[in-house]
């Protein structure tokens, strides 16, 4: 045997003893400790899994805002899927759409519609999402229900049927209204798929 064989040999019979006799070792799930957030309440959410990684108040009632567009965006999504309207129908602008008519809408976030504007569904949804357009939300609204009453009764209805346990919805754009409320928890399942 030559000089090269017999250290290789004893490199492999070192390597497998010390296979066999080291200690084992253990894979463990790290902790990671939350990152601090300034805000009231919080969570942070596995978009795919829906695992709470993290969390803070996650089930204080608060007031929804403009993430009340979300849900706003999703009836309006359900419309479409029904077959109910068509990106491409033509919307008329109504007077409680209008900006700078409708005092609940002034100084917020508009596209700054007027009455008789004839605006596509598909327009008027980037308006929600895009412009955050609390005029664009009644319009849509006014169109998909007839009114924002019953469209408010159909994003209600939604949330009832994803689990959202802690939400309630008063008006289609989240401007302030008594009696409408969400958590953290519930707006972060309803961003989830």
């Amino acid at each position: 045997m030559t000089q090269y064989a017999s250290s290789l040999r004893s490199l492999a019979a070192g390597s497998v003893l010390l296979f066999l006799f080291a200690s084992p070792v253990k894979a463990e799930e790290q902790t990671i400790a939350p990152p601090g957030v300034d805000a009231r309440a919080w969570i942070l959410m596995d978009y795919a899994s829906g695992k709470v990684l993290a969390e803070g108040n996650a089930d204080e009632k608060l007031d929804p805002a403009s993430l009340t567009k979300i849900m706003t965006s999703y009836v309006v999504g359900q419309a479409l899927k029904a077959g109910k309207i068509k990106l491409t129908d033509m919307v008329t602008v109504g007077k409680d759409a209008w900006a700078t008519g409708n005092p609940a809408l002034r100084g917020s976030s508009v596209m700054f519609l007027k009455p008789g504007d004839q605006v596509s569904v598909a327009d008027l949804n980037k308006g929600i999402i895009i412009q955050s357009g609390n005029d664009a939300c009644i319009a849509l609204a006014d169109y998909v229900a007839g009114s924002q009453e019953s469209f408010i009764g159909l994003m209600n209805a939604y949330a009832k049927r994803l689990g959202l346990t802690n939400t309630t919805f008063q008006t289609v754009h989240g401007l302030d209204a008594p009696g409408q409320f969400s958590t953290a928890r519930d707006m972060a399942l309803l961003a989830r798929p």
